[in-house]
């Protein structure tokens, strides 16, 4: 199933006003998120140009750091920040979700979105 994509990050930030992304680019590029070595992930899921590398966010705020606390929100992938914008999972735990990604160190968004509900299985 493709994920549900949002237009740009206004669009996104309407449908989803409790997990936004910044509105201010400069600050959606700060969010700790995942790049895969900063090559970006490749898109073989949407039927977009699978050339277009993208980048996993964990909203709101980023993935937590190890000494801050847990937050629930929404983990998404966009170009680096700009519409269009996929939402990968909902209301999750984005200290487990980061972890999920980051132990499956995926290069592709079919990778990420396994170990995505890899997640939820756990949780059933």
């Amino acid at each position: 199933m493709t994920p549900e994509m949002f237009e740009s990050v206004e669009a996104y930030n309407a449908a989803h006003p409790a997990s936004p992304f910044p509105a201010d680019r400069h600050k959606r590029g700060v969010l700790r998120g995942y790049r895969a070595a900063m090559r970006g992930v490749t898109d073989d899921v949407t039927g977009a140009d699978s050339r277009t590398s993208l980048t996993v966010d964990f909203l709101p705020g980023g993935a937590p750091l190890p000494d801050e606390a847990d937050r629930v929100g929404n983990v998404v992938a966009s170009h680096w920040g700009e519409g269009p914008v996929y939402v990968l999972a909902e209301n999750v735990s984005l200290r487990a979700a980061w972890q999920s990604v980051k132990d499956a160190w995926p290069t592709h968004l079919s990778e990420v979105r396994s170990a995505l509900e890899a997640l939820a299985a756990s949780r059933a």
